[in-house]
């Protein structure tokens, strides 16, 4: 069975109607390409895209300014201030509390680095290596840490946390603990302001 379908779209005060588009309602899958892609890049397209969803579902996602994935090797970079986040993402509903819940002071932004190396590595099976940076009240707080860092910290394997089925996984710590992951991994440099 044949279907045509297309898009209507209301742009300055008038709608407007999109190519019609024929597609057999039969087949449940995507058309095959036309030159298929050998398993290599397959794997890297299915991981560049598990590793955009995770970002895109981690907490205070919102706040990631820019992020990177080079094979095995992820880097996050976090928006230091409000304004900043505010004037570069204009229709966030992101508030000034909010991000005071997250970067309001040096204790929550190594939890939120904690925090955000654990579901990292949980999620995605293929990371062997991550970077976090974030510049918040004149410094750079940045984590470099890889896997086996971060299982050899946790005394277990966070790989084995996920069974694929939106498996909730919380690290309850104490003061101590985050402590010992501050001193451990997070490397906090002072921020020189540009001279005009």
């Amino acid at each position: 069975m044949r279907r045509k379908s297309f898009s209507i779209v209301y742009m300055k005060n008038s709608f407007k109607i999109g190519h019609l588009v024929e597609d057999n309602c039969q087949s449940q899958h995507a058309p095959k390409a036309a030159h298929p892609q050998n398993k290599a890049e397959q794997l890297a397209a299915r991981d560049t895209y598990r590793f955009r969803t995770a970002v895109s579902k981690m907490k205070g996602s919102g706040l990631v300014k820019h992020y990177e994935l080079q094979s095995t090797r992820a880097k996050l970079v976090f928006y230091g201030d409000y304004s900043t986040c505010k004037r570069y993402v204009p229709h966030t509903s992101l508030t000034r509390e909010h991000f005071q819940h997250y970067f309001g002071s040096e204790d929550l932004i190594c939890e939120f680095l904690l925090d955000t190396s654990i579901y990292l590595f949980k999620e995605l099976h293929f990371l062997n290596e991550i970077q976090l940076d974030i510049p918040s009240h004149g410094k750079l707080y940045t984590v470099e840490l890889t896997r086996q860092e971060m299982d050899h910290y946790m005394n277990c394997e966070l790989t084995e946390m996920k069974d694929g089925h939106h498996h909730r996984f919380f690290y309850i710590y104490r003061d101590e603990e985050l402590d010992q992951f501050t001193n451990q991994f997070v490397k906090v440099k002072r921020l020189r302001r540009k001279k005009l």
